[in-house]
């Protein structure tokens, strides 16, 4: 059997005949065979590796699930295509410095990136190095430029402004994500742009956290003091939202009698939670296998690829109020001088 066979069964069995690849198989199985990454490298001027960029320092990552959960689907991913993955962690200055040093150094075939800073201009640095960059989420002023798959933002903070004006929600307060980050703002305004043409509820506060649960604890804290009438919070993640169910614990506003709270993820948070959340849950695992296959277009052949991903509202306790025997959610009427509230139907 020629080599040019082999070669060809191994990088993918393309003209390869049935009884040709079979007899490939046996032989690598009684030989024990194991491709030399090197030599291949050599050959075909690639290393089969990624590199999985993350611009946040440790402790967010560590903090945060959705990291986690992001870098297992790209790794399974990337396994199922026979690439492996080294993961970075920018965070700041220098370390972006690092990490472009590393993209031109190392021979990493690509880079896929996530939670990326303007300030820290990584984008734009790894553009420079000339490696096939894939970006996870909406990489705004480089949309151009940047090959990105996306969550449908605007989606979800549209099905959660609809669902808590369902809810009865008159008095809205918002807490978004950092305002230099695509979910900070895109969720906010399309939250905000359902709400204020709705005639029904007004958005009351606006506030930015950084996706944390210690910003939405100290956010929520912050909005409902200085707004006792509020009903409704809207957090644009989890955790946030979870900081929220603790402000509000910590000033006696019941959870979902007198004030209802959404977040956005669908993450360990929202499952997690004392008051389990309602959320838009993003679909981790298509994110990855899209990230995977977008980059491999721009390995390959240098295609750019925008992909947004649909998301779905998941309805749990944490905006599920009462009824009036009508079948409609009553708005609440929460009086800051009580500890407690009870919905009213409005006369």
């Amino acid at each position: 059997m020629s080599t040019g066979t082999v070669s060809r069964y191994l990088n993918g069995g393309h003209w390869v005949s049935p009884a040709s690849s079979e007899s490939v198989r046996r032989a690598i199985e009684e030989t024990g065979y194991v491709a030399n990454t090197t030599a291949r490298q050599l050959r075909t001027g690639r290393s089969g590796t990624v590199a999985f960029l993350i611009d946040e320092r440790p402790a967010k990552f560590f903090d945060d699930p959705n990291f986690e959960t992001l870098v297992a689907g790209v790794s399974d991913a990337l396994s199922a295509v026979d690439m492996s993955m080294v993961m970075l962690l920018a965070g700041d200055a220098e370390n972006v410095r690092r990490v472009e040093k590393f993209l031109r150094t190392s021979g990493v075939d690509g880079a896929v990136t996530i939670s990326v800073h303007p300030r820290h201009h990584l984008l734009e640095r790894v553009l420079d190095t000339r490696v096939p960059l894939v970006n996870c989420g909406f990489p705004r002023s480089l949309e151009t430029r940047v090959s990105y798959v996306a969550a449908d933002e605007a989606q979800g903070a549209t099905l959660m402004a609809h669902h808590l004006l369902e809810q009865g929600a008159t008095h809205v307060g918002v807490i978004a994500g950092p305002e230099d980050s695509p979910g900070g703002s895109l969720r906010r305004d399309a939250f905000q742009t359902i709400i204020d043409e709705s005639g029904q509820a007004e958005i009351v506060t606006v506030l930015h956290g950084d996706y944390t649960r210690s910003s939405g604890r100290r956010l929520g804290t912050e909005a409902l003091t200085a707004s006792p009438h509020i009903d409704a919070i809207f957090a644009g993640s989890d955790a946030m939202a979870a900081g929220v169910l603790d402000a509000a614990r910590d000033l006696g506003r019941p959870v979902p009698d007198s004030l209802i709270v959404g977040g956005f993820d669908d993450s360990a948070f929202a499952t997690g939670a004392d008051v389990p959340l309602t959320t838009i849950h993003q679909p981790f695992d298509q994110i990855s296998t899209e990230l995977v296959s977008v980059l491999q277009r721009e390995i390959s052949d240098g295609y750019r690829s925008a992909v947004t991903v649909p998301v779905k509202l998941v309805e749990r306790l944490s905006t599920k109020r009462p009824t009036t025997h009508g079948g409609r959610t009553p708005p609440c009427r929460w009086d800051p001088r009580q500890r407690t509230s009870h919905p009213q139907v409005a006369p």
